[in-house]
């Protein structure tokens, strides 16, 4: 009898403890807002779990390069409209002027410095760096200044792009050499040095004013299609912001569904979450009658007897 006695409370014991146990680990659970919280809980849970963390850090990192994308192309399309007023307001109008027979040479001259300025105005921007220091137009050479002095492209050939989702890589604006044509027969910056020269150049006959007259028409001419080249840029980087609008949609709905899945891996999801209270109340519940029983043993006369 003694012995059987004694088994009742060392089994009474044992479930308390386990109760004791159990809550515990529910309570911690519960704590950390999921059911899984070692491997060992869950091991397939766990390892899909980690795809799933690894889809979310590569989805983080296609957003911070789209990101970083915008703020250059948002940055190229404010100095590609600055371009684009010095090219349309400015100095169309003053080639134009240029050619006016009636003008003096100190006239002309005159006009020779307000296009070397804004010669020199379209080479800065030419040279334009971003926040960090590095040369939007300079492609994938963005450390080293992209125009010199003398208007010459020193930049990379390629645009430098990045990948902003796993399917698609945009690039990043797009190099001065395009910009300005450089190298081709209508290179912006060296077309108007070619019409500085010759507007500092006195005109003494016909054949000097046809000569400039036919200087500047070609001149002309270049910016014209200088003019064409900047609005096909522009249309360019208004449809790769587009597109990143539409890929950040797109991104934001399979972000949403890889925390909804790994939520519902580990049971950080609502429903498991309601379950687990659920569990830890019963828990709480089944402890607290344990705990009485035993502490009701404890107190009758044969339990203090033993041992």
């Amino acid at each position: 009898m003694r012995l059987s006695t004694y088994y009742m409370y060392q089994h009474n014991l044992d479930g308390f403890s386990r109760g004791i146990n159990n809550h515990n680990a529910i309570y911690e659970r519960l704590s950390a807002q999921r059911n899984v919280l070692r491997p060992s809980d869950d091991p397939a849970a766990t390892s899909q779990a980690v795809a799933l963390q690894e889809g979310l850090a590569k989805a983080a990192q296609y957003d911070t390069a789209r990101q970083q994308v915008r703020a250059a192309l948002q940055l190229e399309d404010d100095k590609l409209s600055a371009v684009g007023n010095l090219l349309t307001q400015n100095l169309s109008e003053k080639i134009v002027a240029a050619g006016n027979g009636a003008l003096s040479d100190s006239d002309r001259q005159a006009l020779a410095t307000e296009i070397q300025a804004i010669r020199d105005n379209l080479r800065d921007i030419g040279n334009t760096r971003d926040s960090s220091g590095r040369y939007i137009f300079a492609g994938y050479s963005s450390a080293q200044q992209p125009f010199d002095e003398n208007g010459q492209y020193l930049g990379h050939a390629t645009a430098m792009t990045r990948p902003v989702s796993d399917s698609s890589e945009m690039a990043c604006g797009h190099t001065g050499s395009k910009l300005f044509m450089s190298g081709s027969s209508d290179d912006l910056l060296a077309q108007l040095d070619k019409a500085v020269a010759a507007l500092n150049q006195p005109v003494g006959d016909d054949s000097d004013r046809e000569a400039l007259r036919l200087t500047l028409d070609d001149v002309n001419r270049s910016i014209k299609n200088g003019i064409d080249n900047l609005g096909k840029i522009q249309a360019e980087v208004g449809t790769s912001l587009q597109q990143l609008d539409s890929l950040d949609l797109s991104a934001a709905t399979q972000t949403i569904d890889l925390e909804t899945r790994l939520q519902e891996t580990v049971g950080a999801d609502y429903d498991t979450l309601i379950d687990m209270i659920g569990q830890s109340k019963m828990s709480e519940f089944a402890l607290n009658s344990s705990m009485m029983v035993f502490q009701n043993m404890q107190k009758m006369s044969i339990f203090t007897m033993v041992g």
